[in-house]
């Protein structure tokens, strides 16, 4: 099912639409940059029929796939963000997925992002953006995926054991855990929907002798900063 949701996405016909056209599409949390990303996982393709065939699976093996989705979003999370999810719930729909779309101010917002969960939920798609501009994905994997993460919904030992060797290795070692763990979320637990790398816009004064990177939507690093 959840590779069912991940095929039903026609990503590529966001970027220049409703996305800017610089966007990256996601394999991983975490952008290309950051240490251990894994330049071997390949974005799902957009195989709308692959995914009814899955599903009709899915079905025959006794899964409820005719139960409702809630898919949650955030007001004013991102430009266009009504419409992009409007679009994606109509491409779930349209491979045979029944899903209800809702929006919450940020306050209450928090409520469905973050634990404790409600409690009697169904199955639930929650929409957000995350941000990490450490170079390193520990506090990415360890917040969205441990057993005891914060924002996590899944409890996977493998995963677990993954991030705490990652978490205390160095160099090599540490980058290899990172792709080994990139993969398996990936492929096999298919954690998430992943979209996309947002573009960000910086203006830079001609005086300044510094070029903005991926992690200048979130941190502003001074003393990189110089007069020409």
């Amino acid at each position: 099912v959840r590779k069912a949701l991940n095929m039903a996405v026609d990503r590529e016909a966001f970027l220049g639409t409703l996305v800017p056209e610089g966007a990256l599409l996601a394999t991983a949390v975490y952008p290309p940059p950051t240490l251990g990303w894994n330049p071997d996982v390949k974005v799902w393709p957009f195989d709308p029929e692959g995914a009814k065939k899955l599903l009709e699976e899915a079905k025959a093996d006794g899964v409820a796939v005719d139960t409702p989705i809630t898919l949650i979003a955030r007001t004013d999370n991102f430009p266009n963000v009504t419409e992009i999810m409007e679009a994606i719930q109509q491409q779930l729909q349209d491979v045979g997925f029944k899903v209800e779309l809702k929006f919450f101010e940020v306050a209450e917002f928090e409520k469905q992002y973050s634990k404790p969960y409600p409690e009697g939920r169904g199955p639930t798609l929650v929409t957000a953006m995350h941000d990490n501009s450490k170079g390193d994905p520990s506090f990415s994997m360890f917040f969205k995926y441990a057993s005891e993460g914060r924002q996590s919904a899944i409890s996977d030992p493998k995963v677990d054991d993954l991030i705490a060797r990652a978490s205390a290795a160095t160099g090599d070692e540490r980058a290899n855990l990172w792709k080994e763990l990139q993969a398996y979320l990936h492929d096999d637990v298919v954690a998430d929907v992943l979209l996309f790398h947002m573009v960000g816009f910086s203006r830079v004064a001609e005086r300044l002798d510094w070029k903005p990177t991926m992690a200048t939507n979130s941190m502003l690093p001074l003393s990189d900063i110089a007069f020409k």
